[in-house]
């Protein structure tokens, strides 16, 4: 696949890594692909992403379900940390679209047969949860993280065009809304559910204290130095 080097660097900013996820049929593996040749960038998706933090919930046996959406509790988490201290965050582009065909986002608050449930439909429903139900401040890192693209030809190849993200549809949130209100959970589940949450709130504030540690640490570091310089 042909991209336009400009798409990726206006979307990617100072940071030379990013992480792609996307559906199948929108060619993601492929844009993973094509951003790994361009000088000096690194893209990473499900297979090769490396974990930085303990976000699984260890009790439940492995799925790639759950694999795809904790990748996404690690990076956001992680990009929480770097703005903190003031780096740049490592983009997530996903990919919903491409040329004139688009995925339904009404799809995305569908109850799916649990034998033919989408694993794509079941991270973006994650990246909705993170970007809303963490407060304020992660609500600004998942939305600076999260860079929902259509693959869109052109003479320079690939253009990567940025769409909203499916939360801001009226229609969707009516969607989602109808969706909770038919959640039926199975009997002594209530910790699988609330678990991954309680989790992920304890490393965000593990985090917010270490870095406002480091950032003082560092500042009285400065200060001393210049006290001691002639």
């Amino acid at each position: 696949m042909k991209i336009n080097p400009e798409s990726v660097k206006a979307l990617c900013g100072e940071n030379s890594e990013v992480v792609v996820y996307g559906f199948k049929i929108f060619k993601y593996l492929e844009l993973c692909e094509a951003i790994n040749d361009l000088p000096k960038m690194k893209a990473l998706h499900s297979d090769d992403y490396v974990f930085k933090n303990e976000v699984f919930d260890k009790r439940q046996p492995y799925s790639m379900y759950s694999h795809f959406k904790y990748i996404i509790n690690d990076l956001v988490l992680e990009n929480y940390k770097k703005q903190q201290r003031g780096e740049p965050i490592t983009p997530l582009i996903f990919v919903v679209g491409l040329d004139k065909e688009e995925y339904k986002t009404s799809r995305i608050a569908e109850r799916e047969d649990p034998y033919d449930k989408g694993v794509t439909l079941t991270e973006l429903r994650r990246c909705y949860k993170i970007a809303h139900e963490f407060g304020d401040q992660l609500s600004d890192v998942a939305e600076k993280t999260f860079k929902f693209v259509k693959l869109t030809p052109s003479t320079n190849g690939y253009e990567l065009t940025v769409v909203e993200p499916f939360w801001k549809e009226k229609e969707w949130q009516q969607q989602w809304s109808t969706r909770k209100q038919s959640t039926q959970k199975q009997p002594h589940s209530e910790n699988k559910y609330n678990y991954w949450r309680e989790t992920y709130r304890n490393l965000i504030s593990k985090s917010t204290v270490e870095e406002q540690k480091k950032v003082g640490e560092e500042k009285k570091t400065e200060g001393t130095s210049k006290i001691d310089t002639p």
